[in-house]
């Protein structure tokens, strides 16, 4: 089990969230929004066995807390994290996230052009894209069956050309720990949340626009 440490601040999340339906995807269309195209996707084992491992969890929900960051993360406190994996599909997994009664951000893990892509959908309270949002990457052939780096992408670059260098990450630990996070080398900023993946919780709210 997770022992919950002291919970760092609200502010510190949505600036690294800024940074950084049930089966039915959003209407809005993103020129760099993940898609499902319904082709084959030449992944490799490794790949294939982090998705399902992923996909595991389809329709569960679990309370994470805030367990590593570095000074430029800390601000004002946050109460609950909750991820909900909530829409799977062979092409999808949609990881809604949850800080207290922000239903904002989105996690969307999809396979496309031979490697696994992760994009952050972010909807403002009318369901509506918020100015800074599609940003994320693919991740690097092959990876471990039990974690996978994105790397920043060409979009990411534009629309936040400090954090061209930004790294995610999602990380099955253990049998009872995923972790979430993201490294930003330039200026050696991190954080890291950690989700118990062994305790079901009550599903959250829809998150906003789905």
């Amino acid at each position: 089990m997770i022992t919950r440490p002291t919970i760092y601040p609200l502010a510190l999340l949505l600036i690294f969230l800024s940074a950084c339906g049930e089966a039915e995807p959003p209407e809005t269309q993103y020129d760099h929004a993940p898609e499902e195209t319904g082709m084959t996707q030449e992944l490799g084992p490794e790949q294939i066995a982090f998705w399902d491992n992923i996909q595991q969890h389809c329709g569960n929900a679990y309370e994470g807390v805030l367990a590593d960051a570095t000074p430029f993360y800390h601000s004002f406190d946050v109460d609950r994290i909750v991820i909900h994996v909530r829409n799977c599909t062979d092409t999808l997994t949609h990881i809604s996230l949850h800080l207290d009664d922000n239903h904002s951000r989105n996690l969307l893990l999809t396979k496309a052009d031979g490697t696994l892509r992760l994009k952050h959908d972010h909807r403002n309270e009318d369901g509506t894209e918020e100015e800074i949002t599609q940003y994320g990457g693919n991740a690097p052939q092959p990876g471990l069956e039990t974690r996978q780096i994105f790397e920043a992408d060409a979009h990411t670059a534009e629309i936040l050309p400090d954090r061209f260098d930004n790294f995610w990450f999602m990380d099955l630990m253990d049998e009872e720990t995923f972790a979430y996070g993201v490294h930003w080398p330039k200026h050696g900023n991190s954080i890291r949340m950690e989700f118990d993946i062994s305790n079901p919780v009550e599903a959250p709210p829809t998150p906003w626009g789905y």
